[in-house]
């Protein structure tokens, strides 16, 4: 049981971390989202921050599962 806690709290803290990191990357390049939408590249960079928060849920459901 405390396995499943602890993989659970990886990966939510990966996510937060991830989330908090695009937002941060967004605010250090002074992106003002009343000026201009987000361009292709600040979606592909904040995937890819987010990414891998999603990647370990996505194991740690499946090792659940099992």
């Amino acid at each position: 049981m405390q396995n499943f806690h602890k993989g659970l709290f990886i990966a939510v803290t990966l996510l937060a971390g991830g989330i908090l990191a695009s937002f941060l990357f967004l605010y250090f390049t002074g992106h003002d989202p009343d000026e201009r939408p987000l361009t292709v590249t600040e979606w592909v960079i904040g995937g890819i921050l987010i990414g891998p928060g999603f990647g370990y849920l996505v194991r740690w459901r499946k090792l659940k599962d099992d």
